[in-house]
């Protein structure tokens, strides 16, 4: 019995002082690793830094102090990054948004508070009502930055679903809106018969880009239903679109550069605070 004893007790020794050898070996290769990823953040070579400091997490899951070494890491590279991404952004938002208020000198801010939660900014020469009684498409852009382009059509009933505009053989068609749908509609004041369809965004499908892109020509459109009615844009309506899609993406740009700037500012909150 004591032979045995003396066996088992000679391979936990092994096992024991193997486990020991293997840890310290893992711990010799966590820290080449650590040491490499120092060397990338220094070269300022963080995608690369970024991979390393996963394979410490994956490849030595129990080794707990290097990986809140790997971990500090990390957040020195988000850090500089969120520093980067303020400068970058704290020097080109002033003058987006003085070319915002620029353009947006042309236009009139309208909002009903009873049922709007954003307001709408229209150019000056598509105010509703200047525009009674007239075959025209519209667009505005909201405060949340979203465009819309609406197809506004009075005379005969055609029930259309869809707007193309054309110059030569350039073409685009905006999406189709059942007469069901909420963004279609249709009504009859005093022997009138008015329909409206509203696109928002890409539902458009590059119709706003187009007459932007075309402004200088004649720009044919088609509204396509149960009949078809064509008509070609007034030089107002082309240069206020034009300058309403100016608009929108200008907006969209500052409304971008204000996100990613709060979004870097939360960052280093983060670390900062964890790290006091």
């Amino acid at each position: 019995m004591s032979k045995i004893n003396s066996c088992i007790f000679a391979l936990l020794a092994l096992v024991i002082f193997g486990s020991c050898d293997s840890r310290k070996e893992q711990e010799k290769q966590a820290d080449i690793r650590l040491k490499h990823i120092e060397q990338l953040i220094g070269q300022n070579t963080l995608n690369a830094a970024k991979i390393e400091i996963d394979s410490i997490h994956i490849l030595f899951p129990r080794l707990v102090e290097k990986r809140k070494v790997a971990a500090a890491f990390e957040d020195t590279i988000v850090r500089r990054e969120s520093s980067r991404t303020l400068a970058y952004c704290d020097s080109i938002l002033p003058k987006k948004q003085h070319e915002l208020d620029s353009i947006q000198r042309n236009f009139r801010f309208e909002k009903d508070v009873s049922f709007q939660e954003y307001g709408n900014f229209v150019y000056k020469t598509q105010l509703t009502e200047n525009n009674s009684n007239r075959v025209y498409l519209k667009s505005y852009v909201d405060e949340n930055s979203d465009l819309y382009l609406i197809s506004n059509y009075c005379g005969p009933k055609i029930d259309h679903t869809t707007i193309e505009v054309s110059v030569n053989d350039l073409l685009a068609r905006t999406d189709t809106l059942a007469t069901t749908n909420a963004a279609n509609h249709s009504f009859n004041v005093g022997g009138t018969h008015w329909e409206t369809l509203t696109y928002k965004n890409d539902a458009a499908n590059g119709v706003a880009g187009l007459i932007t892109q075309e402004a200088s020509k004649r720009i044919k459109v088609s509204l396509h239903g149960k009949k078809t009615f064509v008509y070609y844009l007034a030089d107002s309506d082309k240069n206020a679109i034009s300058e309403t899609y100016r608009l929108w993406v200008v907006k969209k740009d500052v409304t971008q550069l204000e996100k990613e700037i709060k979004k870097a500012k939360v960052r280093i909150a983060r670390i900062n605070k964890f790290c006091k």
